[in-house]
């Protein structure tokens, strides 16, 4: 009884001591439209998709309160330069979130795919936003994948260009960690650490994430392709390699 006593309690710890991180997508297409943009086909909590079609379209997904950030504000169309993200972190840890995507071969040169952008922003202890973005476009043999750095008083910032790799999964996947103590953000793609890449002025406060893509003058050839875009942001769902000691931006370490 009493070894059954001690295994309950350690497994009631245990459980009240970890719980999933997550991260919402739940602006709906009435939303949406406000932005004269639609939601993606496929969602799934973190999980965007949508297959390509002769139709012109642009896709974008936020959370709820993320929206109604940007819709209430004085400028909505700068919204995201200024708004406070909906998951606080910690301002004394390293702490990564991945993205996981599937990009379409797009095989004509008239055909023109975007992932543009994908975000990852914040305020900072100084009262003002980082931006982590990410892009790619692809139209025929000319593709780009790129991150950028910055914040509201370095637009410039810092750009590292990617070479999209072929993958056993067929996935491209990138990992973004952020050092509070040194205030460095560093890379991971596809497994491989690229360092840290860029310096931001003060600790940050919280976070946000958003996913936009859009698909222009598909021809019949480059009809049909996936593509799908997740924010992975638990521990135990990470696959990318951090420095020792690195928690997700719930606090679960790695």
């Amino acid at each position: 009884m009493k070894k059954l006593t001690i295994a309950l309690l350690t497994g009631l710890m245990s459980a009240s001591g970890w719980s999933a991180c997550t991260y919402n997508f739940d602006a709906t297409q009435q939303d949406l439209q406000r932005f004269n943009v639609d939601v993606f086909p496929i969602i799934s909590n973190a999980k965007v998709s949508y297959t390509t079609t002769l139709q012109d379209k642009v896709f974008m997904a936020l959370s709820k309160n993320l929206f109604n950030q940007v819709v209430n504000s004085s400028d909505p169309s700068n919204a995201l330069l200024y708004v406070n993200g909906d998951k606080v972190i910690s301002s004394n840890a390293i702490q990564a979130f991945e993205f996981k995507l599937k990009l379409p071969t797009i095989i004509e040169e008239g055909s023109l795919f975007n992932v543009f952008p994908i975000v990852a922003g914040g305020e900072m202890e100084n009262g003002k936003n980082i931006f982590v973005v990410i892009t790619y476009q692809a139209s025929g043999s000319r593709k780009s994948l790129f991150v950028t750095i910055r914040h509201i008083d370095d637009l410039q910032g810092s750009s590292f260009q990617l070479q999209p790799q072929n993958t056993l999964d067929g996935y491209q996947n990138i990992g973004v960690y952020l050092n509070q103590n040194t205030r460095q953000v560093g890379i991971t793609f596809n497994k491989e650490n690229k360092g840290y890449i860029y310096s931001y002025p003060s600790k940050l406060k919280n976070m946000y994430f958003t996913i936009s893509s859009s698909s222009y003058g598909m021809t019949n050839t480059d009809i049909n392709k996936e593509f799908s875009a997740e924010l992975v942001t638990d521990a135990t769902k990470m696959t990318q390699t951090y420095p020792t000691g690195t928690k997700d931006i719930c606090g679960n370490t790695i």
